[in-house]
């Protein structure tokens, strides 16, 4: 059960945002429709905010539990 409540947790609105996301900004760097340095850019304020979402969560629940 411990892996159906992880896979569930991958599926959450941010994460999928956060993966199409990086997707879409390889897809045009690859094309050389992006410059190289707006993908690394771009890319690393998803995966900012993506992670430090996350983060802030993990807390937030472990106060939760206390």
């Amino acid at each position: 059960m411990d892996i159906i409540k992880r896979i569930a947790k991958l599926i959450d609105v941010k994460s999928i945002i956060s993966l199409i996301s990086a997707v879409i900004f390889a897809i045009l760097a690859i094309r050389g429709e992006l410059g190289v340095d707006n993908t690394m850019i771009l890319l690393t304020l998803v995966f900012q905010s993506f992670f430090s979402y996350q983060t802030n969560k993990k807390k937030s629940e472990t106060e939760e539990g206390d």
